[in-house]
């Protein structure tokens, strides 16, 4: 109920960009540096409760509970934009979960669920998006993917082929969406210390895990810092690129 208050007491009208994933570490890094540069932000997330304690206080953050892997909550959110809205400018689909398991007791719902968030939901949005009248003239929109679709993590089959999908995608949606202005772009994530990564994290030996920590030369990422690239991929500065997948793994991959 505090966030549908929230919803009800947004101004009516501009463009605003929509953040998925808004309660996790990385949405709530890239929704803190939107409102720092003064643009309007749409935060989603599936849990109202978690929506209203993490917003309720910033005017130019508007939430809406939903679950956008599923086609009605696509449907649910696509209505709220142009409710409250003109349409969106920009969107970050940084929402996510990994269902960590051998390849031999990977269930088929999980690998359904995976694919309909990671890949099937941004695919339609951006669908969506691309609509006369849905995105302001000039917009980004930037898809969040992982290193493990490109390297050897035991035990993630299932979330590197989601992510896999997502870039496969990538550019043939990219050239369909810059005739119409708008740009699309992803980010390729290493570890970064968020409440999903610790969840599977912790469950390493030791030696393991000061292992892993030593592949990286300048340690586990931020949240704020995968958000600075996504910002950057959103921002004006980046308005000659589209298309791209940018790898930010604190050297990990060299």
């Amino acid at each position: 109920k505090m966030a549908t208050r929230k919803m009800e007491s947004s101004k009516m009208g501009s463009w605003c960009t929509v953040v998925t994933g808004a309660c996790g570490g990385i949405g709530r890094a890239v929704v803190a540096r939107l409102v720092a540069r003064g643009a309007r932000v749409l935060a989603i997330g599936r849990d109202c409760d978690r929506l209203a304690d993490a917003y309720w206080d910033q005017p130019d953050v508007d939430v809406f509970a939903c679950d956008v892997s599923t086609p009605e909550g696509m449907e649910a959110l696509a209505a709220t934009v142009k409710k409250r809205f003109d349409g969106a400018e920009g969107f970050v689909h940084a929402a996510g979960f990994d269902a960590v398991a051998p390849i031999s007791m990977v269930r088929a719902d999980d690998m359904q669920r995976l694919f309909a968030l990671h890949a099937a939901f941004p695919l339609r949005f951006l669908g969506w998006m691309s609509k006369r009248g849905n995105h302001a003239p000039q917009s980004s929109a930037v898809l969040v993917s992982s290193l493990a679709a490109h390297e050897g993590a035991k035990g993630h089959a299932a979330y590197a082929a989601a992510k896999g999908a997502v870039e496969g995608f990538l550019k043939p949606a990219a050239a369909e969406l810059a005739d119409k202005g708008l740009r699309l772009n992803a980010v390729v994530l290493g570890i970064v210390e968020t409440d999903m990564s610790r969840s599977w994290l912790k469950k390493l030996a030791p030696p393991q895990l000061d292992a892993l920590r030593a592949s990286y030369p300048f340690g586990f990422g931020s949240p704020d810092a995968a958000a600075a690239a996504i910002d950057f991929l959103l921002s004006p500065g980046a308005a000659w690129i589209t298309g791209q997948t940018l790898v930010c793994d604190g050297g990990h991959s060299l």
